[in-house]
């Protein structure tokens, strides 16, 4: 069986998602260090409702937490075929992958945080709409000045730009189109040409990384295909700042790929939702569904060996 991990992105993370993996014996070596290297206090940050949101804080701590899950989970003999993941998840997939340390990936997320929030316009941000098909989400965006900045599926989108342009607008959304509406609690118009600017100094960032080689592909958010050399991990992940991902794209090339078995490392468990919506026929778990971890890898040993 084929093993895809999952990374998520922003929004997913829990104030009791640190003290939890802290008290799991084998994730804690994995995790304290990548905790301690932050330049903010992260347990303090993690738990605290106004600022774990943060992109400046969320991004490093998510990485954060999927890399020590991944590093665990290969600690215990667990073997990945593929890796992929969501905006900043995607950062993580090189973790999983070994293309860069878990201590590395932590400074890279901290420094990517930054080069967006000096990017961002202020007061823009994001929006899920689930519901809509993709051509009128296009058109929706195009007539009120907005982006879509991801494409979840056939019917499932982000919207991203001005806050109070997308306030405006979701009422009439799920009025008269149906949708379902979420607000994401992230601060900047990711994966949109507002944050060019960030693309540029990001690329000069992971330039000056340390790149080692793939244990496994990282599929690209941009279009799903696989990135197994440093020149195109910091293109990707420098372009997709910038630019829309084609999710359900990368979904639909790690199954084509072989992937039947699909774990997210987590916080959270919508990546996980989306490939159970998506494939009738892989199994898909995310640690945040296990009681312990313990538990995430005797389903991962039933589901590999």
């Amino acid at each position: 069986m084929s093993l895809c991990i999952l990374c998520p992105g922003q929004g997913s993370q829990t104030l009791d998602m640190l003290p939890r993996l802290l008290a799991e014996p084998l994730i804690e070596p994995q995790l304290a260090p990548l905790l301690h290297a932050m330049p903010f206090d992260a347990m303090a940050v993690s738990q605290n409702p106004a600022e774990c949101f943060a992109n400046a804080h969320a991004q490093p701590l998510i990485v954060a937490v999927g890399a020590a899950v991944s590093q665990a989970l290969k600690a215990q003999g667990i073997h990945v075929n593929l890796s992929a993941g969501y905006s900043i998840g995607e950062l993580t997939a090189h973790a999983v992958a070994g293309s860069v340390q878990a201590l590395e990936s932590v400074g890279l997320a901290v420094k990517r945080a930054r080069c967006m929030d000096q990017a961002a316009p202020p007061a823009h941000g994001m929006m899920a709409v689930k519901g809509i098909r993709l051509e009128k989400l296009h058109a929706i965006a195009q007539e009120h000045g907005l982006a879509v900045a991801i494409v979840n599926d056939e019917q499932h989108g982000v919207l991203a730009g001005p806050t109070a342009v997308m306030k405006s607008i979701c009422k009439g959304m799920e009025r008269e189109l149906g949708a379902h509406v979420v607000h994401l609690n992230v601060q900047v118009p990711s994966h949109t040409p507002w944050l060019i600017d960030a693309t540029v100094a990001y690329r000069r960032t992971l330039e000056s990384a340390s790149w080692a080689p793939f244990d496994c592909p990282v599929l690209s958010a941009l279009d799903g295909s696989p990135v197994e050399s440093s020149a195109g991990a910091i293109d990707c992940l420098a372009r997709q700042i910038s630019e829309p991902l084609q999710w359900a794209r990368t979904l639909d090339l790690a199954q084509e790929m072989g992937a039947t078995v699909y774990f997210e490392t987590g916080p959270g468990n919508s990546l996980t939702r989306m490939v159970r919506e998506r494939f009738s026929n892989v199994q898909a778990r995310s640690l945040s569904e296990f009681q312990s971890f313990d538990g995430a890898l005797s389903w991962l040993r039933s589901q590999t060996s």
